[in-house]
């Protein structure tokens, strides 16, 4: 049926017209009638970091309460189903550290009848690798090979394809004047450089036991706690009580646990040995975690002119809610990430009763961006749409505290003529505001920039509240969030309406700017963690401090998924910086810096944070199966010099 000639459809032939013959990004009409509401946007804010909707942590119930409120928001004003078979959403797995199944979980002796029970008896530690062994037993003491201290328990031994009986920290650690680290523990006592060389020499699992001189009256299990369960060594291992370990020793007719640990303390020679005639079998029960997560995805189809597309997108989750000294805390992330899923809903609001943009928008909020950009990798990696029609990423983290002197627009160095169209709109809304210096990367925009897409992410600041309980709705700013909402509708807008789409801007690809203060205390508390008699293991009291910018720059994008292989994947490595020019590639895996070993990317961060602009280090990658090493000078935060 023919529709009637509308005034609207009068203005949208005009604005075609128009923008037939402007250049490229010349504002359009319409832009600057719309206005946001300061209470529509509070409101959004106050449901989405209520108590009831649990901080929307990706697993909990919270986050799916705010996944529909979403999905509904977008149906409500007219977007189209933009995610799996015809829905708002698009689904996706996360691994998340391991569970044990503790009915799964066996450890048996060949030829002993000994019903050795989990957790009274043994236990997986939590950073163990998965899976089931089964295999020769051997004794490899302390488990150490440290040329620099003439110390190796490796010497003439060979572990290959055995299971490694060892025992806990390093020699003599209670003695303040020890060759290794005394009362200050060496790298050589971590489980992660025990299980890197026990897995270099070919062995198949490690057994750990507390050795007899260290808290002689205390034989606790290393907890499995899932905090440190979400990374894993490149072995399964676990822990025996004494008892265990004196029947293992018993049966192949070695001495006893303190006899070994006092040869091993008062002399440096190997007395790793084959226990002849003993086997095991051990099934860890651990199984990887594995949670269910939903991005939310709608489209405004555009007028027509071009199936080019813009996205307009934000995270929704945050850290939900966590177990912290016998209570459960909330983490409502108000500011983060709330405010700018809020800010979301009400550009859909805003573009929905506006006429059709020359392109197509697509509204997302991603899940599990707190976790490593999940969501938004995962939608990059596999598009609900044809990628190549997606010209320009705007991405909304942190728009709630607005303050003048605060407010930063990031990604004006990643599309030709966008430092001036910064200027230009925010000069229409006298904002003040100054322009990042890097790419801050470290939000969802970072995983679209990486697939050469254009970004902008206007932000109004880290403070005190960030990834703390305090983060709640009564902080937020919700008078000025609507004037960043006023610069992100114009900018976007923009985007939307020009006759040619914006031109990518290579700039070497997006930075994180990590929190390596904060990860060097947490890698502090889990070295200590491991050099300490077992005890309850619970999450900090504060969780990490607000970011702040590193001392030195690599030059890496590191990759923040979860993996069982140890060490840090560099995800890409950036041109002309220091980890290029010592050269490091794309897809090496960091396993070493200086003396440190790395597990993770918080261990990598912890180390990092070690170094001044200048230093040179030597970094041990990983790289198809072979060690290589590279010496790197580096650079200040604002690359080299």
């Amino acid at each position: 049926m023919d529709r009637p000639v509308t005034r609207a459809h009068v203005r949208s032939a005009l604005l075609a017209l128009l923008l037939a013959v402007a250049p490229s990004l010349v504002l359009a009409g319409g832009a600057g009638g719309v206005t946001f509401s300061a209470e529509a946007y509070r409101d959004h804010v106050k449901r989405l970091a209520s108590d009831e909707w649990g901080g929307r942590g990706p697993g909990q119930e919270g986050i799916e309460k705010a996944a529909e409120y979403i999905a509904d928001h977008f149906k409500a004003h007219g977007l189209k189903p933009a995610g799996d078979n015809g829905t708002y959403f698009q689904s996706f797995d996360i691994r998340r550290g391991k569970n044990l199944v503790r009915d799964k979980a066996d450890f048996k002796v060949e030829g002993l009848d000994a019903a050795w029970k989990v957790d009274a008896d043994w236990r997986p530690l939590p950073f163990s690798a998965l899976g089931d062994i089964e295999g020769p037993l051997a004794f490899a003491g302390y488990g150490i090979s440290a040329e620099r201290y003439n110390f190796d328990d490796y010497a003439g031994f060979d572990a290959t394809g055995k299971v490694l009986l060892m025992m806990r920290y390093e020699p003599k650690d209670a003695d303040p004047n020890a060759v290794f680290g005394g009362s200050t523990p060496s790298s050589h006592s971590m489980f992660s450089r025990k299980a890197r060389i026990a897995a270099d020499k070919g062995a198949k699992a490690i057994i750990i036991v507390n050795p007899p001189n260290r808290d002689p009256d205390k034989d606790e299990l290393y907890e499995f706690s899932s905090r440190f369960a979400r990374q894993s060594y490149e072995l399964p291992m676990i822990q025996v009580k004494r008892e265990v370990a004196e029947a293992l020793l018993k049966r192949a007719g070695m001495p006893d646990l303190a006899t070994l640990t006092q040869e091993l303390d008062e002399g440096r020679q190997s007395l790793s040995t084959d226990l002849k005639g003993v086997k095991v079998r051990i099934a860890t029960g651990l199984e990887a975690n594995v949670i269910k997560a939903r991005n939310v995805i709608g489209l405004l189809p555009g007028a027509g002119q071009t199936d080019e597309l813009i996205v307009i997108g934000a995270h929704y989750d945050h850290l939900g809610m966590r177990d912290e000294e016998d209570k459960t805390i909330i983490y409502n992330g108000a500011d983060d990430n709330a405010s700018g899923t809020s800010g979301v809903l009400e550009l859909v609001t805003a573009f929905s009763h506006q006429p059709p943009p020359r392109r197509g928008i697509l509204f997302m909020t991603f899940s599990a961006e707190e976790m490593g950009l999940l969501g938004s990798k995962h939608f990059v990696d596999n598009p609900t749409v044809d990628y190549s029609r997606i010209k320009f990423m705007m991405n909304l983290d942190m728009i709630g505290r607005y303050r003048p002197e605060s407010f930063e627009i990031y990604g004006a160095d990643t599309g030709e003529g966008f430092e001036a169209l910064a200027e230009e709109l925010a000069g229409e809304l006298s904002l003040q505001y100054k322009l990042g210096s890097s790419m801050f990367g470290n939000s969802d925009h970072a995983s679209f920039y990486e697939k050469g897409t254009p970004v902008m992410f206007p932000f109004t600041g880290l403070h005190e509240e960030y990834h703390k309980p305090e983060d709640d709705w009564e902080l937020i700013n919700a008078e000025g969030a609507t004037q960043v909402l006023q610069f992100a509708y114009r900018l976007s807008h923009r985007m939307a309406m020009a006759e040619q789409g914006p031109v990518y801007k290579e700039r070497g690809r997006a930075r994180r700017n990590s929190p390596a203060a904060a990860a060097a205390e947490q890698a502090a508390r889990e070295q200590a963690a491991e050099n300490q008699p077992a005890k309850p293991q619970t999450p900090p009291a504060e969780p990490p401090a607000p970011p702040r910018r590193a001392r030195v720059r690599l030059g890496i994008m590191p990759s923040y998924a979860e993996s069982d292989e140890p060490g840090m994947l560099v995800e890409s490595v950036v041109p002309n910086q220091p980890a290029a020019q010592a050269g490091m590639k794309d897809g090496d895996r960091i396993i070493q810096i200086g003396d440190k070993d790395i597990g993770d990317v918080q261990e990598y961060m912890a180390a990092m944070s070690a170094f001044n602009p200048g230093d040179e280090v030597q970094i041990v990658v990983r790289r198809q199966g072979e060690k290589v090493t590279l010496k790197v000078k580096l650079a200040g935060p604002d690359g080299p010099k």
